[in-house]
């Protein structure tokens, strides 16, 4: 019996012992915003059971004391910790390792961020929702070096112009390629040629809804952008847009709401009335009672409401997102509205034991557009709007009275006093609001689908397909009585119509194997081999009344209206393209410290008969690896490159017997000349070869104290084979010969310098990035005998012409240039005049240089603070050098409508030589008559440094059992200038083609917009 005691003493004791050994512990898991992670996985160390964290991140588990407990999620680093307590909050860090040392780079391919040869620079998803905007390019402005961003002229929603280092290309598009998940969908608005007051329509890219995007990537020059091909010469945004993470389902919901106002109106002189009361100018006598306030009461506030919500969840095997935007906003000019809907679903999952990734997804967007204003001088409502005599009352011919009931017609007909045929169209600008209507709507579909399989852990292969699906409708309804200057006299009679719609498909596939491994101990080797298929089809037709006849019966919009005597025009295009490539990139990198990176593509365009391949080599060396780190050097990297990308001639360059065009309206037959052949003399025909863009690119990364992170580069592109077209000589059939002629340079360097820094509770994290670009015309054609290359002539934009002037002593104009009439002057200097003491201009056939848009620096300073729940952010950003010219002005001198034709009529003349003259006879000379002004007096300093954003917001991190971190902000943008001498805001232009930048010209208005956004989870 005592054994039986002493063996059951034992037992127990053994038992006590072991349960004393284990412990039971609980506990809660945030993230570093004190957020509950739900779906951490909880494990004891060193065996394979476990548990998850709850929906409130709680957890409860048994361990033997004394051992550790592995907490893990994706996306944060791993935290390991002793069990030694019966309660153990956990706080996971994002995985800073991997988000610094990973880089999406050309194609998706992740490298490791120390072996990039190239700059790059990130800008994270929250920065496009500080202060939103229907495009969310235009949140971009100010947030990466060399990013130059024009807002679109056409309202809400309009494409914006995007261009990275310069501009590069003479007759094709300088826009960087827009590359969503890896795949490219195409090229944004940044051509050299559009009409007067055309804003650009609608883009890939402005279409996307920015809550979708993690981050954009900026491939800044053609290293890093090789893989892409031809289309990416200019360099890539690389959108990486979210898929969800691993825990309990997440309820995302945000919304914007923000206010417009315009700012930089002109302020019409209110001193001086007309010289008659049907008079269109203000040189008459004094006047009393005169009144500008019609210029700022015509302008509505404009408002943007954007509203989304999305779900998203997972877990490590299966992970989805689901999101909804709705986007309502109204113009600053009455009648002009948009409306988008943004729909997107995505699924990934891992099986076969984790080697097969699957991840699809389907985008659908819905876009139309209402009135998309136009700048220039017919359909302008600023033209009108800003010409309108002060002295006369605007309020007769306002929204409620710009239109009388005609009874001989049975018809409202515009009523204007003011409608002169002087090369332009004076009409009311609610008539044009109101009764010159146009309406632009697009459906887009984007389905992606991406397999990848991972043969090893070193070795993968994936095949990916996008499609990208579209169709459009455009239409135009312009009412009987619109000024016969704006369309023709017939058209003026009972209206014009015009309906176009179209539809087509983007289809790119690619297939890449992929390899990360080490090659003994010392190296390791990351490549890609790869193949890609692009294929492009666009069909569209449209229907119009024609100048010569206009419609049948007045204002009936419809294709039905035509008969006989009114026939209607009709229009018909089909549009196929493909372009196919193979390529290779490998990295070798030895000891973590030198990498190796070589890319070269062999690409097969359908506009060129020959292939051609274009190459790269960059080498990375991480110095600190080899001097070590210390407490003021934390890292050191040095990098260079060279790249050599082609880019492909336009549709039709190299077909020397182009298809016909036919006409309804006009016969087949005829001796007219073809538009434009490839060059050829005799029967040799020229081949018309890709553009190649040569870039030579040194930089270095450095990281201070551990928390100053300095990036620095110096670039040189060379772009040749300049692709231009030239007058055919009589006899050829050809009116214009297309021929390679023609190199463009940049250079230049770029820089970003950030701080983490903390003082307490308070966090700040300031980000300066700054660049200087020079573009030079090196070369042009031989063939081309003139000495200077016409992109757009003077009488397209009636004040400036834009050349490419061949180099002369060593000199070189840049892409850009623009030349006009100047006051003429004596050989003493003095002003040349006339009998009457009046200035005298340059002949109109001999413009002189008189500037040129483009910036020479540019820096934007990102600010951000966080104290406990308290957020604050703000970018100011600054553009120096660069020209703007205001066609406006002219208008406005001519008719004695400025300003400072009153104040020169108060000072009795204007003193030209030391003597004064009759201020009529010299505005009306420096103007031009508004057609050929001396562009000197019209010109300004672009230079200007502007508060573009501003958010404050609070974030309250539970309200309830539901929601959960809450922010509320107040938000602004483009509050203010620190220094501005425009007399409006100088990055106006009438319209995002090159040989329009920096050209005011009765414009919309910029704006300065206040807001509110509300962001929350559930």
């Amino acid at each position: 019996m005592k054994k039986l005691y002493m063996l059951v003493a034992f037992l127990l004791g053994c038992f006590m012992y072991a349960a004393a050994q284990n412990v039971t512990v609980k506990g809660t898991v945030t993230d570093d915003h004190n957020l509950p992670l739900p779906g951490v996985n909880v494990k004891v160390s060193g065996t394979t059971g476990g548990t998850s964290t709850s929906v409130d991140g709680n957890y409860s588990i048994s361990a033997p004391a004394g051992s550790s407990l592995v907490f893990s999620f994706i996306g944060f680093a791993t935290q390991t910790v002793k069990a030694n307590k019966a309660v153990i909050n956990i706080v996971l860090q994002t995985d800073q390792h991997i988000l610094e040392t990973v880089t999406v780079t050309a194609l998706g391919i992740e490298q490791k961020t120390k072996s990039l040869t190239y700059a790059t620079q990130n800008v994270g998803g929250a920065e496009l929702e500080k202060a939103k905007d229907p495009n969310f390019v235009n949140s971009l402005a100010g947030k990466a070096a060399g990013l130059v961003i024009t807002k679109g002229t056409s309202g809400p929603g309009s494409a914006s112009r995007i261009e990275l280092r310069g501009a590069k290309s003479i007759g094709g598009n300088s826009a960087p390629i827009y590359v969503i998940d890896g795949i490219p969908i195409g090229q944004g608005a940044g051509g050299t040629m559009a009409g007067l007051g055309d804003g650009a329509g609608i883009d890939p890219l402005s279409n996307l809804n920015p809550d979708d995007i993690e981050s954009i990537q900026v491939l800044k020059g053609a290293s890093a952008a090789a893989l892409y091909g031809s289309a990416a010469a200019n360099g890539a945004l690389l959108i990486v847009t979210k898929k969800g993470k691993a825990g309990a389902t997440k309820v995302d919901f945000n919304s914007s709401t923000s206010f417009d106002t315009p700012t930089g109106l002109p302020s019409p002189q209110t001193t001086y009335g007309r010289t008659t009361p049907g008079a269109d100018d203000m040189w008459g006598a004094k006047s009393s009672g005169a009144s500008n306030a019609f210029v700022k009461n015509f302008f509505n506030t404009g408002k943007t409401y954007i509203n989304g919500v999305s779900l998203s969840g997972g877990n490590e095997k299966a992970l989805f997102y689901a999101s909804y935007a709705n986007t309502k906003a109204t113009g600053i000019v009455p009648n002009n509205s948009l409306l988008k809907h943004n729909f997107t679903l995505r699924g990934s999952g891992k099986f076969l034991n984790d080697k097969l990734t699957l991840d699809g997804s389907v985008n659908y967007i819905y876009q139309k557009q209402e009135n998309p204003p136009k700048a220039g001088l017919t359909f302008s409502p600023m033209f009108g709007l800003y010409q309108f005599p002060t002295d006369d009352n605007f309020s007769n011919y306002d929204k409620n009275h710009f239109e009388k009931y005609d009874a001989t017609r049975g018809i409202y007909a515009q009523n204007w006093p003011y409608e002169k045929n002087e090369f332009s169209s004076n009409q009311n600008p609610y008539w044009i609001a109101y009764r010159n209507l146009n309406e632009r709507s697009s459906s887009r579909y984007i389905s992606s689908f991406k397999a990848k399989y991972n043969f090893a852990s070193w070795i993968n292969l994936q095949a990916r397909t996008t499609l990208d699906s579209y169709n459009y409708r455009n239409q135009a309804e312009n009412y009987a009585t619109t000024d016969p200057v704006a369309q023709s006299a017939q058209q003026s009679i009972n209206g014009s119509y015009y309906t176009g719609q179209g539809y087509g498909t983007h289809l790119y596939s690619d297939l890449l194997l992929s390899v990360d491994t080490k090659v003994g101990r010392d190296f390791s080797l990351e490549a890609t081999l790869g193949a890609t298929d692009d294929r492009s089809f666009d069909y569209s037709t449209n229907l119009q009344s024609t100048n010569n006849y206009g419609l049948s019966l007045a204002n009936y919009f419809s294709a039905n209206n035509y008969d006989q005597t009114h026939p209607l025009g009709t229009d018909e295009h089909e549009y196929k393209g493909i372009t196919q490539s193979v390529l290779a990139t490998a990295t070798i990198g030895y000891k973590e410290t030198l990498y190796l990176n070589a890319t070269g593509r062999n690409e097969w365009a359908y506009t060129t008969p020959n292939s051609f391949f274009y190459p790269s080599i960059g080498l990375s060396y991480v110095l600190t690896n080899t001097i070590g780190t210390s407490n003021i050097l934390s890292y050191a990297k040095l990098r260079a490159t060279y790249a050599n990308v082609g880019t492909a001639p336009g549709q039709g360059a190299n077909n020397s017997f182009p298809p016909y065009s036919l006409n309804n309206l006009q016969p087949i037959v005829g001796t007219n000349a073809i538009g434009q052949l490839p060059y050829f003399s005799g029967d040799k025909i020229a081949e018309v070869k890709p553009e190649r863009t040569k870039t030579l690119e040194f930089g270095a990364q450095f990281t201070l104290f551990n928390k100053l992170n300095v990036d620095l580069a110096y670039y040189d592109a060379r772009s040749s084979d300049q692709i231009i077209t030239i007058q055919a000589p009589s006899g050829s059939g050809a009116q214009n010969f297309i021929l390679n002629g023609g190199e463009i340079r940049n250079f230049g360097f770029e820089g970003t310098i950030g701080y983490n820094a903390s003082f307490g509770d308070l966090k700040w994290t300031p980000a300066l990035n700054f660049s200087h670009n020079v573009n030079q015309v090196r070369a042009l054609s031989p063939l081309y005998t003139a000495d200077h290359y016409v992109i757009s002539s003077q009488d397209n934009t009636r004040l400036v012409a834009t050349w490419l002037s061949k180099p002369k002593d060593g000199k070189y104009s840049a892409f850009g240039d623009y030349y006009g009439r100047i006051i003429d002057k004596n050989p003493d200097g003095s002003i040349k005049v006339d009998n009457n003491g009046v200035p005298v201009l340059t002949p109109a056939d001999d413009p002189r240089y008189v500037g040129n848009p483009n910036p020479k620096f540019l820096a934007g300073f990102n600010n951000s603070f966080r104290y406990k729940n308290i957020n604050l952010s703000f970018l100011v950003d600054s553009r120096f050098g660069g020209q703007t010219f205001s066609m406006t002005n002219t208008w406005l001198d001519y008719k004695g409508i400025s300003q400072r034709t009153a104040d020169a009529r108060n000072a009795g003349g204007v003193v030209v030589n030391g003597k004064k003259i009759d201020a009529q006879a010299y505005y009306t000379a420096i103007s031009g008559g508004a057609d050929g002004a001396a562009v000197p007096e019209y010109t300004y300093s672009a230079t200007n440094i502007r508060l573009r954003e501003l958010a404050l917001g609070y974030t309250f991190p539970l309200i309830g059992k539901t929601f959960k971190n809450l922010n509320i902000s107040l938000t602004g943008h483009n509050l203010f200038f620190f220094y501005k001498k425009a007399p409006y805001d100088p990055e106006q232009a009438i319209s995002t083609s090159t040989n329009t930048m920096g050209i005011d010209g009765f414009g919309v208005p910029a704006t300065r917009s206040f807001g509110f956004s509300v962001r929350t989870s559930l």
